[in-house]
């Protein structure tokens, strides 16, 4: 377990969350540079058993959780104020990159916030390569990325880390409709594919 649960003798943020980041996920193939206050650590990883290689990278921001969200006052206090942003990716493409920068300053733009089960729907597909339009964040649930979130604090308040997912219309309409459990249980019904997949059906 990470040493720095204790960060208030961290002055440094970035030093803070890097600290974090390589105690569980060990150093990053590639750092994307800081830009309007957030850089970007791509991590190597193979998702699969050990006998089927699957390789791609875990896009992990930091920065974003340098600035508190704003909260409506109905929230229940379990509820965080600060995330930051994973994305399983083949490979961190350029488009890529830059949506997940955007996402990182969705929530200061008007003053609003970002949780688990939160939609994004965009006008038209962020990816050139993916049909699906709208984001959808869930929280990690490999081990490693789950101890990111526990372990990390800035300003003494724990941080969210906010998965990111593309979704179809379908499913946007499902989960309206019906609600987010359901369209859980559906993604596990479907092995949903843990790399970001832009050519996975959509399932309803």
């Amino acid at each position: 377990m990470f040493a720095g649960n204790a960060t208030s003798s961290v002055d440094d943020p970035f030093v803070h969350r890097r600290n974090v980041y390589i105690e569980e996920l060990d150093e990053p193939d590639i750092v994307f540079p800081k830009e309007d206050g957030v850089e970007i650590l791509a991590f190597g990883r193979d998702f699969s058993p050990i006998e089927s290689e699957d390789e791609g990278y875990v896009l992990l921001t930091s920065g974003m959780s340098d600035r508190a969200m704003t909260l409506p006052s109905d929230v229940g206090e379990a509820v965080r104020r600060r995330a930051e942003l994973m994305w399983y990716v083949r490979e961190p493409s350029d488009e890529i990159i830059g949506n997940l920068r955007w996402l990182a300053k969705y929530p200061f733009i008007d003053d609003t916030w970002l949780g688990f089960g939160h939609r994004i729907p965009m006008p038209t597909p962020p990816l050139s390569i993916c049909s699906f339009k709208t984001f959808l964040f869930l929280t990690p649930v490999i081990e490693p990325d789950q101890a990111v979130a526990e372990n990390l604090r800035i300003e003494e308040e724990q941080v969210e880390i906010l998965t990111v997912n593309l979704i179809s219309d379908g499913e946007y309409s499902f989960i309206r409709e019906t609600g987010l459990d359901d369209f859980l249980d559906a993604l596990d019904d479907n092995d949903y594919p843990p790399i970001f997949d832009p050519d996975r059906p959509s399932y309803f």
